[in-house]
C-alpha cells in the first residue's frame, strides 16, 4: 500500500508539469505569425507542397496562442491568399516578393518553428 502511495505521489509530482507545458503556447506569438505567413506563402507558390501536417500543427498552436494572435493568424492567412488570386498590380507584387524573403531567411513553418510546436 504504501509502495502505491509513493508511485501515484512521484507520477504526479512529474506529469503535472508536463501537462502545464504542453497545454502553453510552444511558440511565441512572433513566432506563431512567422510560421503561419511562411506556410500560407508556400500555399501559394508551391500548391503541390505537402503541407497537411504543417497545417495540423500550426492549427493546435493556434489553440494555445492568445485569441488576438489567433486571430492575426487567419487574417495574415487569409490576406496572402486574396493577394495571390489577384496580385496584376506592381504593389502587391513586391509585398510577395518582400514576404518570400521573409520566409526563406528565417525558419519556416515546414522547418524547426513547427517541430518545436509538437
Amino acid at each position: 500500500m504504501r509502495f502505491a502511495l509513493i508511485a501515484a505521489s512521484a507520477a504526479a509530482v512529474i506529469a503535472v508539469p508536463m501537462a502545464l507545458s504542453a497545454a502553453g503556447p510552444q511558440m511565441t506569438g512572433e513566432q506563431f505569425l512567422t510560421a503561419v505567413r511562411c506556410t500560407a506563402q508556400e500555399a501559394v507558390t508551391a500548391p503541390n507542397a505537402e503541407l497537411g501536417a504543417v497545417k495540423m500543427q500550426l492549427n493546435a498552436e493556434a489553440r494555445r496562442q492568445p485569441a488576438e494572435t489567433a486571430a492575426q493568424a487567419r487574417a495574415d492567412a487569409s490576406r496572402i491568399a486574396r493577394q495571390a488570386v489577384i496580385s496584376d498590380s506592381g504593389a502587391d507584387g513586391a509585398m510577395m516578393a518582400q514576404m518570400r524573403g521573409e520566409c526563406s531567411g528565417a525558419e519556416t513553418a515546414t522547418g524547426q518553428a513547427a517541430a518545436d510546436a509538437v
